[in-house]
């Protein structure tokens, strides 16, 4: 039996010999086997991989070997190897070219001083330009602000409330017109006396730029059912009502001195068995009802009162107002 050559008609060398191999129901293993060819050299002359490969005596040693094994053209084969080895090697030169061009340009790259005072005058220029972006975004953005106690419309038995929130730090916040202090974090909390019935909570907050923002809260006082078994019974209820800043201090019956700082719009109830006793630093911001019958103001704008008694049996302050 005579077997014809074929001539080849091929895109790729790799992809010709991968067709014919597997046209012949070979497999790789198989061919090295009737061959002698390595493996691993018919899989790189199968994928194109030349730099994989040995020198090129060797692969046209190859390529007359597998083209007896396919029945092809051994000069075809080689001739087609040699060319795409060419435009491979034309390739890689240009990659190398490039690799070079880069290392050759920072191999004359030096760091004088006039390149690193260019490059720190470039890094500072950026550095104030992101500086006015940033200043521009904080004067024109709002605060932020969330009120996490009390609850909207939230029943509070207590004589006091505790506001509690948080904003963005370094801003100045205020619970209905009294600064707050506020934590680094920008966490704030303070306490607001409380009387019964409806309160509402202003808590507003501001940045440096005049920019605020406000949110309200109402809440409902519920007095104790013990307060108001207390008034019945005749006891000492003492309702103190502030219009200003005023630092209290008070003794129920011969109970321990209490001291509480009020601001403008607070209010305290005071209950005892026999008698009350206060002290404020303002007694024309401080204005009373005693069981429930109003006194008024209990002094002139700015005057101080200590130690000054209330009972049952009175609708006034026993004793001397400058506490004598």
């Amino acid at each position: 039996m005579v077997f014809e050559k074929k001539k080849i008609r091929m895109e790729t060398l790799s992809e010709y010999l991968s067709a014919v191999r597997q046209g012949a129901g070979l497999s790789l293993a198989e061919v090295s086997g009737k061959t002698g060819i390595k493996q691993v050299f018919l899989e790189n002359l199968e994928a194109g991989n030349f730099s994989h490969l040995p020198a090129d005596v060797y692969v046209c040693g190859f390529l007359r070997q597998l083209s007896e094994m396919y029945r092809v053209e051994a000069a075809s084969l080689i001739e087609q190897f040699k060319k795409e080895k060419g435009i491979y090697g034309q390739l890689q030169g240009k990659v190398l070219a490039r690799q070079r061009g880069w290392k050759r340009f920072f191999d004359r790259l030096t760091i004088t001083p006039k390149i690193l005072t260019l490059v720190l005058a470039v890094i500072f220029v950026s550095a104030s330009v992101a500086y006015i972006v940033w200043q521009v975004f904080s004067i024109n953005r709002m605060p932020t602000l969330e009120i996490t106690e009390p609850q909207p419309n939230q029943v509070i038995k207590n004589s006091f409330v505790k506001v509690k929130g948080k904003t963005d730090p370094g801003m100045s916040v205020t619970v209905n017109g009294q600064s707050v202090f506020v934590e680094s974090d920008g966490g704030f909390e303070t306490q607001l006396s409380l009387t019964s019935g409806p309160k509402d909570i202003t808590v507003a907050a501001k940045n440096k730029f005049d920019k605020s923002v406000a949110k309200n809260v109402t809440i409902i006082g519920e007095v104790d059912s013990a307060v108001l078994a207390a008034s019945i019974q005749n006891k000492v209820q003492l309702v103190l009502n502030f219009s200003g800043n005023v630092d209290l201090a008070y003794v129920l019956d011969d109970g321990q001195k209490n001291k509480i700082a009020f601001h403008k719009g607070d209010a305290k109830t005071l209950l005892a068995e026999n008698k009350i006793s206060i002290s404020v630093s303002d007694a024309g911001a401080t204005s009373g009802v005693l069981n429930g019958q109003a006194l008024g103001a209990l002094g002139r704008p700015g005057e101080a009162l200590s130690d000054i008694p209330f009972s049952a049996d009175a609708v006034a302050p026993t004793g001397d107002k400058n506490g004598k």
